[in-house]
């Protein structure tokens, strides 16, 4: 004997039965009970919520000899033979396949009838959505005004693909996603019926997957009601794993290639399906992206308290900027997956771009880089300055004191620091250089700072101090200064921020400078291709004097 599934074998029967749609089988239950049901009904909401129950409920219902507050008995000879087919009032119409105007032509010319068996003739149009313009156009007038001995459920996932015309003749109920606390329980109750047991992570794993929809949990429910074990559990649904799924996001922080490869290979011999794997980790980082932003995660997470502590656990590993520069990659890679790229490759690489951001030159992955420089700085201690020695009355103590810090002061650093500098290698002497060296005594020459980093310190905005130290560089003559950068975005943050950057040459000593901004790709406009390195300043604490 073939065996029923379970989204068929526990198909409610009341509206009490419906569970988590209390919002819509009261108010129908209340317009059956007081004997004026409406004309023309319709459910929407995404697929497995409870439409096509509702409206079969609602078809016996109205029709039932002996109905109890607006709930069918199921047990008087109409109700029965709802359930089993032999009446046939109540008509249950695909409009996937029933698309055409005739096939409305036919509901309008049938509708004139009255019912041979029943108080009402009730017509359930499923998918809606997918009747043709003609068809809907037919359907109008009689929607509108139907005799009054017939009631119209329409139903659909796609809600804006009804016209206006149609929606604003019926009366319309939107059917929730359950979460997945109320489908465990769902789930639950059904596996005591079927006499089987599960634990609570594989539970969560069907309710996680069943995205809302009832049908879905039962429909995987009945794949692994058989099943001993999560792992098993996992494995037949082709799914990675909590465990496994948590490992990779721990390698994604620690930047450990190789152990992504290794996952990578291990996913592809077990035949993981990797779109869903990239779907996994895009809701992950979702979720982490939620606990970083949000002071009560609990209260946006649809999830489980054992998910909620591993998110809590897992969610300081990285930044919020980064949560975003991996959802947006994951993202452009299932795309590539869509479109025929192949399904290892492309997870292997974004993977790979996640795990070392430098790797990418999207605006995402920028803001990803500096955000994590920003962690690492809030993360270092501050080490206060030693305070001067405290004045006393006593003269000659203060003077000792004085003269001892002052010894301190001019401690030279250790051989061994002063080892690890390396002196600039001295260009040769020719006679151009001679000749500009002549010049430049006399008419002043512009010179080339080595770095800029000392200036970058002084400059608490972090996006402008890394400007300054890895994509600038400066030459200076007297007092005229001349920052350089490539990129047109960083000229504009630098010119942006030119009043931080002047406060910065105050702060390191050097007042009355006139700084501007330029781009360029380097100094050669100004020092000469031929005379650029023997301009540097071999200083890192440059003077302009």
């Amino acid at each position: 004997m073939q065996k029923t599934a379970l989204y068929r074998k526990y198909r409610p029967l009341t509206f009490a039965e419906v569970y988590g749609q209390d919002h819509i089988t009261t108010p129908l239950r209340r317009q059956i009970a007081s004997g004026a049901p409406g004309h023309a009904y319709l459910f929407t909401g995404t697929r497995g919520t409870g439409k096509t129950s509702c409206a079969k409920i609602f078809s016996r219902a109205v029709n039932c000899l002996d109905p109890k507050d607006g709930e069918p008995c199921n047990e008087c000879a109409v109700c029965k033979g709802i359930l089993d087919g032999s009446i046939f009032d109540v008509y249950e119409i695909d409009a996937a396949s029933n698309t055409g105007v005739d096939n409305i032509r036919d509901i309008r010319d049938d509708i004139s009838f009255a019912p041979i068996s029943t108080r009402y003739k009730v017509y359930i149009i499923d998918e809606v959505h997918m009747l043709s313009q003609g068809a809907f156009n037919a359907l109008l007038k009689t929607l509108e005004e139907p005799p009054e001995h017939v009631i119209f459920i329409l139903a659909t996932t796609e809600p804006h693909k009804v016209p206006a015309t149609i929606l604003s003749r019926c009366q319309r109920f939107d059917f929730f996603r359950l979460n997945i606390k109320k489908l465990t329980y769902i789930l639950e109750s059904v596996l005591e019926k079927e006499g089987k047991k599960l634990d609570k992570t594989s539970l969560a794993l069907v309710a996680e997957l069943a995205d809302g929809s009832v049908r879905d949990a039962l429909s995987i429910l009945d794949r692994v009601l058989e099943l001993d074990t999560t792992e098993q559990i996992e494995r037949a649904l082709g799914v990675l794993g909590r465990s496994k799924l948590y490992a990779s996001a721990e390698y994604i922080a620690k930047g450990d290639s190789d152990a992504l490869f290794a996952l990578c290979d291990e996913m592809y011999s077990s035949s993981v399906d990797m779109m869903l794997f990239l779907d996994e980790l895009t809701e992950l980082f979702r979720r982490i992206l939620i606990a970083k932003t949000t002071s009560k995660p609990e209260n946006s997470l649809d999830v489980s308290e054992d998910e909620l502590e591993r998110l809590k656990a897992a969610s300081p590993l990285f930044t919020a900027e980064f949560a975003i520069y991996a959802m947006r990659t994951i993202r452009q890679s299932r795309l590539a997956i869509t479109r025929g790229a192949d399904a290892r490759s492309e997870a292997e690489i974004c993977l790979l771009m996640l795990a070392a951001p430098r790797l990418s030159d999207d605006t995402d992955a920028l803001f990803a880089r500096i955000s994590a420089l920003e962690k690492k700085v809030e993360n270092l201690k501050y080490i206060p300055p030693e305070t001067p020695p405290e004045k006393t009355e006593n003269k000659s103590s203060g003077k000792q004191k004085t003269e001892k810090a002052e010894e301190e002061r001019k401690i030279e650093p250790p051989k061994e620091e002063k080892a690890k500098i390396e002196p600039a290698p001295v260009p040769q002497k020719t006679e151009e250089t001679a000749q500009r060296s002549e010049k430049a005594n006399d008419e002043g020459e512009w010179r080339e700072l080595q770095t800029l980093d000392t200036i970058a310190e002084h400059i608490p905005d972090m996006t402008t101090r890394y400007l300054l130290k890895e994509y600038a560089k400066a030459v200076y003559r007297g007092n005229e200064v001349v920052i350089i950068t490539e990129k047109p975005e960083d000229v504009e943050d630098l010119k942006k921020n030119i009043d931080k950057i002047r406060a910065a040459f105050v702060a390191d000593h050097k007042e009355g400078r006139d700084i501007r901004i330029e781009r360029g790709k380097d100094t050669v406009k100004y020092v000469g291709e031929m005379y650029a390195y023997n301009n540097v300043e071999t200083n890192p604490m440059f003077n302009f004097q």
